[in-house]
């Protein structure tokens, strides 16, 4: 199987750049790393749609995706795409894709594009009283302000440099500490290296962004920090639909919650405004949350 080419960790457009082999076969070219050193399951998401976007008709955006993560994929491998063109409706198409290592699944999604129509139409409000991205600190200046609060791991991690995705916490407290509180984040979110990328582009790179935060929402009463070195955390699923365009290197307001965790699995739900107050996509998420065994001395 092809090795991936190095990726400078700032440029989002460049990591989901895909490789056409065939009609409706693709193959990227970067990966991303997660904690666990498997592939980062947003990488995977966005680029699954990515390769459906390109099979789908033009005047079509994608409405809602749905998919499953089969197994952890090898950062060091690259990824085959695979497209089933399902179906092409008369303002509808539906896709599936397979992600594929070493002749083994590892993920795949059903996806459905929409012409779009005239209809009814009503939408969740942003939440009142909500502070603008200008008043609240990055990551960094949040390591810098709590200081010894954060342990040293989480420290060097959010003063490590440049990032892909710019996030500030409306309260960075409950951000990376829920015990005691309802599982819930609101966080402003931006993908500085998203300037310029067309409309075509955005669902992909939301897609992306979706999945760094989400997850964790589940986590929050139950350990802190977050991320926590003590807790194995595993996408089991996800799921998005796409309410209106967006652009992700403006300032989103994500809000996450998670209503319910148990058996080893935690669900969360999220919603995405942006500085207007237009709910842009709403997303669900279900992982596998472990508590990790300490190694053997």
């Amino acid at each position: 199987m092809a090795v991936v080419e190095p990726w400078d960790g700032r440029s989002v457009p460049e990591l989901l750049e895909l490789e056409r082999l065939d009609l409706n076969l693709f193959r990227n070219r970067r990966n991303q790393a997660n904690a666990n050193r498997a592939l980062f399951g947003g990488q995977v998401l966005a680029q699954a749609l990515a390769a459906a976007t390109v099979t789908a008709p033009e005047d079509r955006s994608v409405h809602s995706l749905h998919g499953y993560f089969l197994r952890a994929g090898q950062a060091d491998r690259a990824v085959i795409y695979q497209v089933e063109r399902t179906r092409d409706g008369g303002r509808f198409s539906t896709r599936r894709v397979t992600a594929i290592q070493e002749g083994e699944p590892i993920f795949h999604m059903e996806l459905g594009f929409h012409t779009g129509e005239e209809g009814f139409a009503h939408q969740r409000d942003i939440p009142e009283g909500m502070p603008g991205p200008e008043e609240l600190l990055d990551l960094a200046g949040l390591a810098e302000r709590l200081g010894d609060r954060l342990p040293e791991f989480l420290r060097r991690r959010f003063l490590g440099g440049a990032r892909p995705v710019e996030v500030r916490p409306v309260d960075p407290i409950a951000f990376l500490d829920g015990r005691g509180r309802e599982p819930r984040r609101r966080f402003w979110v931006r993908m500085p290296s998203a300037e310029g990328a067309g409309p075509r582009d955005q669902p992909a790179l939301l897609t992306y962004v979706s999945d760094y935060w989400l997850a964790g929402t589940a986590v929050l009463p139950h350990a802190a920090p977050l991320p926590s070195a003590g807790i194995f955390l595993a996408s089991l699923d996800h799921a998005m639909w796409f309410h209106h365009p967006s652009c992700v290197s403006d300032w989103l307001l994500f809000e996450t919650v998670s209503p319910v965790a148990r058996a080893g699995r935690g669900l969360s739900l999220g919603f995405v405004h942006d500085r207007a107050g237009t709910l842009v996509a709403t997303m669900v998420q279900e992982a596998l949350i472990r508590p990790r065994r300490p190694t053997p001395a």
